[in-house]
């Protein structure tokens, strides 16, 4: 039985609140037919809740292109600057993807729901680590967008094209041309509303955390 959902936000672990969703598997082969999915069918989906310590479906620098479960959370770490790697004075090396096709941000308790307009999913960057059973990894975040920016002051890297294909090129990246690629996703391809604040609870996830603060009884003074 689903556990009942808190009231009250989750605590801020890093660059931002920390969940985000995979709720259609079937349009991660679609959008992403460069990658091997072998794995990826024994791996529990769809998610609408996805938390820190929990599984991620991501892809490794490791130049097998595999699709693969990673653990999210390096020692304690969920995010990492993307103005951090750029400061670095070494190459980036461990670097890997993340997939996604939402993401949650908070303002004042109120639970928002970011996706693209487009309605596919997308990769959001990262590194990652060995760990003990499953590679260990956190999720990369910028300054946000015109889009995020009125609820949350960081926001997710996502990447697309010819950012993804460098940021899982097996040799080391120098840290100049890391900061070129961890910039904000353009505002104008992406969407956001409210939702319920089931979300808030970690262990609940379940499609209804996607509904309407309305409908679900929940006040709704609108920011957008």
């Amino acid at each position: 039985m689903p556990q009942v959902a808190s009231g009250r936000p989750p605590k801020s672990l890093g660059g931002m609140c920390g969940r985000f969703t995979l709720t259609d598997p079937g349009a991660l082969g679609r959008t992403f037919g460069q990658f091997s999915f072998d794995e990826f069918r024994e791996t529990r989906l769809p998610r609408f809740n996805i938390a820190p310590t929990q599984g991620v479906l991501g892809v490794r620098n490791d130049g097998r292109n595999t699709v693969e479960e990673l653990r999210w959370g390096i020692r304690g770490r969920i995010n990492v600057r993307a103005e951090s790697m750029a400061a670095r004075r070494y190459p980036v090396r461990r670097r890997c993807i993340e997939f996604a096709d939402g993401f949650y941000e908070w303002r004042d308790g109120r639970p928002f729901y970011f996706t693209l307009f487009s309605g596919e999913p997308f990769a959001f960057a990262g590194l990652w680590e060995p760990g003990n059973g499953l590679p260990a990894c956190d999720v990369a975040t910028c300054e946000p967008n015109a889009l995020v920016g009125p609820v949350h002051d960081r926001m997710p890297v996502i990447l697309t094209g010819e950012a993804l294909d460098r940021w899982l090129d097996p040799e080391p990246l120098p840290a100049e041309v890391a900061a070129s690629l961890l910039r904000p996703y353009p505002a104008r391809l992406m969407c956001v509303r409210e939702v319920s604040r089931k979300v808030n609870n970690a262990n609940y996830d379940a499609a209804d955390v996607l509904g309407s603060p309305v409908s679900s009884g929940e006040s709704d003074p609108r920011l957008f």
